[in-house]
């Protein structure tokens, strides 16, 4: 079986550049920035590994994979686990390299375009990707078993794509909404104390 990543944005070294220039130069890169590149918005994050969400899996395995790969074996055991700003993008290039040593190929700069269907049944079958290189526009073609679409947070045209493609495939996401009320300090004496200090 061969496994192939197609990575929208750069890897890590490009991507250190990318996100400078946002800052230095106001220049936000369309497919590489903080949200699309190796690793995705989490590798420049300051790298806390938390979550309330523990409904979709063991978070400790996730935990010994960046042990594994570099992170402090600290987070292993630590309430608030926190990797570190500095050290995540050498631990993303670990896990890298690894998936390339156990025979994976990773397409950096290149944005999947179109899907690449079969009807059967009524059903539309996936069969592969059509990406282009975001720099050079070369156009490649990848047929497979099967297409895992990792997306992240922000490619809405991904989303506009499946709409096109295959739109029972896509359904509403629920999601709650908090607000915060703040008054003054005298009223939450005379709420709380009833006037009395």
């Amino acid at each position: 079986i061969q496994r192939i990543i197609i990575e929208r944005g750069s890897c890590t070294s490009e991507r250190k550049r990318d996100i400078a220039s946002i800052s230095t130069k106001g220049i936000v890169g369309k497919d590489s920035n903080y949200c699309f590149g190796e690793g995705g918005a989490g590798t420049f994050s300051d790298g806390k590994l938390y979550t309330r969400s523990n409904k979709r899996g063991d978070i400790s395995s996730i935990l010994r994979l960046f042990a594994h790969f570099g992170a402090d074996k600290k987070i292993l055991t630590d309430a608030h686990p926190h990797i570190g700003t500095d050290k995540l993008p050498a631990i993303i290039n670990n896990m890298r390299e690894k998936i390339k040593e156990l025979g994976g190929e990773v397409y950096f700069d290149t944005r999947c375009t179109n899907l690449i269907t079969e009807k059967k049944n009524n059903e539309t079958i996936v069969k592969g990707i059509i990406t282009e290189n975001t720099k050079t526009q070369e156009k490649k073609e990848f047929i497979a078993d099967a297409v895992l679409l990792a997306t992240g947070h922000s490619a809405t045209d991904i989303y506009e794509m499946i709409a096109q493609t295959a739109p029972l495939a896509l359904e509403a996401k629920t999601f709650a909404v908090g607000v915060r009320v703040e008054h003054p300090r005298s009223i939450i004496d005379e709420i709380q104390y009833h006037g009395k200090r």
